[in-house]
């Protein structure tokens, strides 16, 4: 497998091309960054860099209208928020035990990686996407295969979309006495969970 370039090498080989599309957006993102760097005081920039991920420090960061300035707010003031839901999602993969790959999950589950994906097409199993690639949050599996109740929650939040569907899965919830859906299906209370999936969907508790 051929070695992936090192950030150093990237900028290099922007340089020897300084027209190219990749040259253009590193241009335009180092300049935002030293802006936002120059103004945001040390005690910030620190508790970002505590941050798992590098995505994970630029969203603490850019996530905070008054770190990025009110230039940049007003021009675009989805970037806060955009930048608050990628944290989000950083924090949710974190708390569920990060993301295995489709291969990955194939050797937990003793399958393959195609029937990975299968499984996640008909609703089984959890995927969440990250950039152009699909990803199995490690906490939906447990002794060699997915967690009885999971294709359940999967199948009954599909118009919710994966990542709500994630949120849920890990929020604790006073319907459950405080316990997350995840931790009620570990404890095998699968009626408590579809009940509460129905309750979410809108169908009641019936």
């Amino acid at each position: 497998m051929p070695r992936a370039p090192h950030p150093t090498e990237l900028v290099l080989s922007f340089q020897t091309d300084p027209d190219s599309v990749q040259a253009a957006f590193l241009r335009r993102a180092m300049s935002a960054l030293e802006r936002i760097a120059a103004t945001t005081p040390s005690k910030a920039l620190t508790a970002a860099l505590g941050a798992p991920t590098g995505a994970g420090t630029l969203a603490q960061i850019l996530s905070h209208p008054e770190f990025i300035g009110e230039a940049v707010s007003n021009l675009d003031p989805m970037v806060p928020a955009l930048a608050r839901n990628v944290e989000h999602r950083n924090q949710l993969l974190l708390r569920a035990g990060g993301v295995l790959s489709a291969e990955e999950a194939g050797k937990i589950a003793g399958i393959t990686r195609q029937a990975i994906d299968k499984r996640r097409r008909g609703n089984a199993i959890l995927g969440v996407r990250e950039g152009s690639d699909w990803k199995y949050p490690a906490c939906q599996f447990r002794d060699g295969e997915v967690l009885p109740g999971i294709a359940e929650v999967v199948r009954g939040l599909a118009d919710q979309g994966a990542w709500a569907t994630l949120d849920f899965l890990l929020a604790q919830d006073s319907a459950l006495g405080g316990r997350s859906p995840l931790e009620a299906l570990r404890q095998g209370d699968l009626g408590a969970v579809e009940r509460l999936v129905r309750a979410n969907t809108g169908d009641g508790f019936a």
